[in-house]
């Protein structure tokens, strides 16, 4: 592996064991700083080089299947990789910005679904939950901030 695959994995496994919700490869005028998402908080681990960074989101790109060679427009992707065991979904932003590109990743990661009851839910609430699952046929509409209504509760809800 050369330095930038390490410096990747080594970056990757910090925000899995901080549980980071993202993570941010900004430029700057002379350096490009690595930022993880923790909460509500954005927070600076470290800056690199210019061309480290550039050759870092190039790398993620790849991986993801992304252009490499187009950083002048918005793009999309996502990958999953396994961090010390666990398998980790990635989602990947590009963005062009005055100085570079800019990468936002932000980690899904994989953990068990457990029972529904483990919901933070009112016994009502869970009560009139329970009775609409138990229809044939229907639609329900989950809405919330972004990670409050997440992929795990629906699997909890959709396995009962």
């Amino acid at each position: 592996m050369n330095s930038v695959e390490l410096f990747a994995n080594m970056i990757m496994k910090e925000a899995c064991r901080v549980q980071a919700s993202d993570l941010h490869i900004v430029p700057r005028q002379k350096d490009v700083a690595i930022q993880l998402r923790i909460g509500k908080d954005l927070i600076t681990k470290r800056c690199i080089e210019k061309e480290f960074g550039e050759k870092l989101v190039s790398h993620f790109k790849f991986l993801a299947s992304m252009d490499i060679g187009e950083r002048r427009k918005p793009q999309n992707g996502s990958l999953y990789l396994q961090i010390d065991g666990s398998e980790v979904y990635l989602r990947l932003s590009t963005l062009p910005t005055v100085y570079q590109e800019s990468l936002v990743i932000r980690l899904h990661l994989q953990a068990s679904v457990q029972p529904l009851s483990h919901l933070s839910l009112f016994p009502s609430t869970a009560e009139k939950l329970l009775s609409f699952l138990k229809h044939s046929h229907g639609l329900l509409v989950f809405t919330g901030p972004t990670e409050q209504v997440n992929k795990k509760d629906v699997k909890r809800i959709a396995s009962f």
